[in-house]
């Protein structure tokens, strides 16, 4: 198959039309699932999709697919979200989007003719939402489970415990899963790398505590008989980081919630309820961590803990990563292999299909956040990268 190159005029020109479809007024770019931006930005990539003659269908939850191809074969499929977290960047989601596009539209131009389908996904609730974060990659893959307060959650947003079971898709459906993705980290720029090649995915253990203490007057209060429980909260949290630390590992662990009752200046703090985040790649040692973590609560606190969320880490395909970095080295970028700390609609997919991802640098590290940054020259090496590999699992599928 000849060699190809993507319009990075035509990319940029596509990026920048899908950053104007954001709620006016704010900073940034705000295009929330299941909202009235993130709906326009879908139907203005139907409408993409439908102009390259693409069979183009939404599903019951609001997946966007375009395929190119027979609709009864197994696909290569790519793509990634178009929503944003309130006030977010350019690039976090569009930008796997638009590349896929990108690439489809190349392939076209060049006359290109595979034997295998092609399909460019767009799924919904990528961020957090009150589905849960990769809500539409998750119902695909069939990785939702059912309550009686998650369909009333459903109804909320408009959707039916029904129109969740409708999406599912099987493993009959898909060759493989390709995502180009922003780094969110530094390690690309840090190093002087265009490419990361992810080796695996990381796991997300949620725990939900409530520390509890006894509300008094601050003021007749003395010290040594105050049972506060803010402050046991701050040594709980000092536990978490220092467990963390000692790891010594690709394990990382945050609290970044917190709120405490009564919450008045003048009364000790009577509860402290926080959510502690663990993410590894290791899923024994992320249990590991919060055995610990229990342990010590046991020993020093009075609290209650429960898990909240938990998000097994996915290694990626041998054969997936040997794919990109074949594909790396065609197209003469540097590259290194990593691990991805943040959850992505690759995730999901791994219930379905063999799944590789493709890493562009971010500016400082910065993500979720109007000043995130990929530079246009980056953009290109990582659509070049992001078309060759699709190129040679063509090659490798038809």
């Amino acid at each position: 198959m000849k060699a190809m190159k993507i319009n990075l005029e035509r990319l940029k020109h596509n990026l920048l039309a899908v950053g104007a479809i954001a709620n006016a007024g704010e900073k940034g770019y705000t295009r929330l699932a299941y909202s009235a931006e993130e709906k326009k930005a879908l139907d203005w990539l139907k409408e993409k999709l439908t102009d390259q003659s693409l069979t183009v269908t939404q599903d019951r939850v609001g997946n966007v697919f375009g395929r190119w191809g027979d609709s009864g074969k197994p696909a290569i499929s790519f793509g990634s979200h178009l929503d944003t977290v309130p006030e977010g960047g350019l690039y976090d989601g569009a930008l796997g989007v638009i590349v896929g596009l990108e690439c489809l539209e190349t392939m076209r131009e060049s006359g290109c003719e595979p034997k295998v389908p092609l399909e460019l996904i767009a799924f919904v609730g990528e961020e957090a939402n009150l589905l849960g974060g990769t809500f539409g990659s998750r119902a695909v893959a069939g990785l939702v489970k059912s309550s009686e307060d998650f369909e009333q959650e459903l109804a909320q947003v408009g959707f039916s415990w029904e129109d969740v079971q409708a999406v599912k898709r099987s493993r009959e459906d898909y060759l493989c899963y390709v995502e180009l993705h922003i780094e969110q980290g530094a390690l690309l720029e840090t190093n002087e790398k265009k490419i990361g090649i992810v080796t695996a995915i990381a796991g997300i253990l949620r725990l939900s505590v409530k520390v509890m203490g006894r509300a008094s007057h601050s003021g007749t209060t003395p010290m040594h008989l105050r049972k506060d429980a803010l402050v046991d909260a701050a040594c709980l949290i000092q536990e978490v980081n220092r467990l963390a630390v000692a790891a010594n590992s690709d394990i990382v662990a945050t609290v970044g919630e917190i709120s405490i009752s009564p919450n008045l200046a003048n009364v000790v703090p009577g509860q402290a309820d926080l959510m502690i985040e663990i993410r590894g790649s290791r899923w024994e040692e992320m249990k590991g961590i919060e055995a610990q973590i229990r342990a010590w609560a046991s020993d020093k606190i009075e609290a209650q803990i429960e898990i909240a969320v938990e998000k097994h880490p996915q290694s990626l395909p041998n054969s997936m990563q040997a794919c990109i970095d074949e594909a790396s080295q065609k197209r003469g970028e540097s590259y290194q292999y990593m691990f991805s700390g943040a959850n992505h609609d690759a995730n999901s997919m791994t219930a379905l299909t063999d799944v590789g991802m493709v890493f562009v640098p971010s500016k400082d590290g910065v993500s979720h956040h109007p000043e995130e940054y990929t530079s246009w020259e980056d953009i290109e090496a990582g659509a070049n990268v992001m078309l060759e590999t699709l190129q040679l699992l063509i090659e490798k599928y038809q």
